[in-house]
């Protein structure tokens, strides 16, 4: 059977730039996805390809991992159920450690993925089917493995509250099963979700030979299943990759292989490495960063764009700037609201870097998801034309509040211009009579810092955040930030707002029910809208225009669609 149609149609043509996001149905497979991955125009092998780091990554555990350009950048030594491809300004989605892109004969409820078979780890031993199984086991001991995604643990059956294998060594996830030939796996969801392709290029869905887990410590050296290996990795300095000779290209239509040798720096400042960059000085001719856009230098580059125009990527992202309000220590629903009429979103755009940096938002849900997209007012605005602070109203709700919290933390990360994006927060609700605390975050662990609810730590109460969705779909942001559902007592994951209120979990729950792709678009889109204008979870700022530029001796380098990227993927180090 063909992939379901309501998991084809789920995801149509989204513009990002160039870029156009879609899916190649499993019938298509067996002729266009089987590797290896299609050749880049002027592409040649050799050399080293460099990049430029501020912060370093925070996990490259696959059951950890859950931010955008690592999880493009760890694909050289991970590899995932399926995957995503992009190729001539196209973005795929492809079959990866699975031979199809899954099967389902009851609407989403039970998938079923045929297994490529003759896949090998950087040592030679065989990845299998029992593998992939325990990736997706060892995800459940979040506890010990924080940081990663949810989805596991939201949509697989789990009769006997399987709680991972560090804590029940001879437990189970029945849902998951291994075919008696290892040639395919089963996996039984609670409810059906036609959209699970996606779903399974998430880590969680990527094998772990039982026998090489080292819990906390895989985070240093996952096993790699992919192009590169990691030779070595010294945290907040540099890593570097070399060629894994056990990666066979005719098993892997995702990835490519250029460069001899892969070197990752870390601890560079915004502006000196975008004026390095800029400058296209000798050592950084084949390097290129995919945490730091242009935004000091950008007039130079727009001035001149014939002197840039084959290394410079300006392109939509689908990266939602915005602040998270803790509802676990902001509990007055006036105090929320005042909060969101304080944020002036002209001085934090322009602290950002102006118009050329994102245009406003009112939503989670960008307006390039036409069922799921509301265009509604916060504070009575209309953000896109009244984007300035609403201080009277913010006053006015304070006034109303009950129990009246005006001592405010807000978190940050110390990355690029974050600090001066949160420092413009700041100063916007102070005008209004609130106390601002800055938490002041390092750049490795800040999403994990700022997920914590453990009784001791220190909480924020606004959290300035960002999200690119997980698939073009409300289902792909809504699930992800506003769903009570996925934290946990000590972890909000995702959740930063820590939403909860049962009147929007009721929402959630009919959501789950609904397997038409448009209805469900809108029902999560109506749920956006709530949690935004009648509960104030969080202040939407503005989408990202995301701005970057390369050594001028690199090519191959592409805006990637199923992460919203800039993407070494295909880079190689032109001759």
């Amino acid at each position: 059977m063909s992939l379901s149609k309501k998991a084809i149609a789920l995801v149509g043509t989204l513009a990002l730039g160039a870029t156009a996001f879609v899916m190649v149905p499993s019938s298509q497979a067996a002729t266009a996805v089987n590797g290896p991955a299609p050749a880049i125009a002027g592409a040649v092998k050799g050399g080293t390809l460099t990049i430029l780091e501020q912060g370093d990554f925070e996990h490259i555990d696959p059951a950890r991992n859950y931010v955008g350009g690592t999880l493009d950048f760890y694909r050289f030594f991970i590899r995932t159920l399926t995957q995503y491809r992009t190729y001539n300004g196209k973005t795929e989605l492809v079959p990866d450690v699975a031979a199809d892109l899954g099967t389902t004969k009851d609407g989403g409820s039970t998938w079923v993925f045929k297994l490529r078979t003759n896949l090998k780890y950087e040592d030679g031993s065989k990845i299998t089917c029992a593998d992939l199984k325990y990736g997706t086991m060892r995800s459940y001991n979040d506890a010990i493995l924080d940081g990663g995604t949810t989805y596991a643990h939201d949509f697989l059956k789990n009769p006997t509250n399987f709680k991972g294998p560090y804590t029940e060594p001879n437990g189970d996830l029945k849902s998951v099963v291994c075919s008696p030939k290892g040639d395919s796996i089963t996996y039984m969801l609670s409810q059906p979700v036609p959209y699970f392709p996606y779903v399974t290029t998430f880590g969680s869905f990527s094998p772990v030979p039982k026998a090489k887990d080292t819990k906390q410590n895989y985070d240093s050296h996952p096993v790699s299943s992919g192009p590169y290996k990691i030779e070595s990795y010294n945290r907040g300095k540099n890593m570097t990759l070399v060629r894994n000779t056990n990666w066979d290209p005719a098993t892997d239509p995702a990835r490519w292989n250029y460069p001899d040798k892969i070197v990752v720096k870390f601890g560079y400042e915004q502006n000196a490495l975008e004026q390095q960059l800029v400058s296209d000085s000798a050592d950084v001719q084949t390097a290129m960063s995919t945490d730091t856009g242009v935004i000091t230098n950008l007039p130079k580059v727009l001035a001149n764009p014939s002197a840039y125009k084959s290394r410079f990527f300006s392109f939509v992202s689908p990266y939602a700037r915005y602040l998270a309000i803790n509802l676990d220590t902001v509990k007055d629903v006036n105090v929320r609201k005042a909060i969101q009429c304080a944020i002036d979103l002209r001085t934090i755009l322009l602290a950002a870097g102006g118009t050329a940096a994102g245009t406003y938002s009112n939503s989670l849900i960008p307006s390039s998801i036409k069922n799921g997209y509301r265009n509604f007012d916060i504070c009575g605005r209309d953000v896109h034309t009244k984007p300035e602070a609403q201080i009277a109203a913010a006053r006015g709700y304070l006034k109303q509040a009950k129990d009246v919290k005006k001592d405010l933390i807000l978190a940050y990360r110390d990355k690029g211009v974050e600090p001066q994006r949160a420092e413009a927060a700041q100063q916007a609700l102070e005008a209004v009579g609130f106390t601002v605390t800055m938490m002041k975050l390092p750049r490795a662990g800040y999403y994990t810092r700022i997920g914590q609810r453990d009784a001791g730590v220190v909480q924020p109460d606004v959290i300035q955040t960002s999200w690119g969705y997980d698939w073009a779909a409300s289902s792909g942001i809504v699930y992800a930030l506003l769903d009570g559902r996925t934290m946990t007592a000590s972890d909000s994951h995702s959740n930063y707002s820590r939403q909860n209120v049962p009147a929007l979990q009721a929402l959630f729950a009919k959501a789950d029910m609904i397997t038409n792709p448009a209805a469900s678009d809108a029902a999560l889109g109506d749920i956006d809208q709530q949690a935004i204008q009648d509960y104030a979870a969080v202040m939407p700022v503005y989408f990202e225009t995301s701005n970057f530029i390369t050594g001028s001796k690199l090519g191959g380098v592409q805006v990637d669609g199923g992460y919203g990227t800039i993407s070494p993927l295909a880079a190689f180090v032109k001759k």
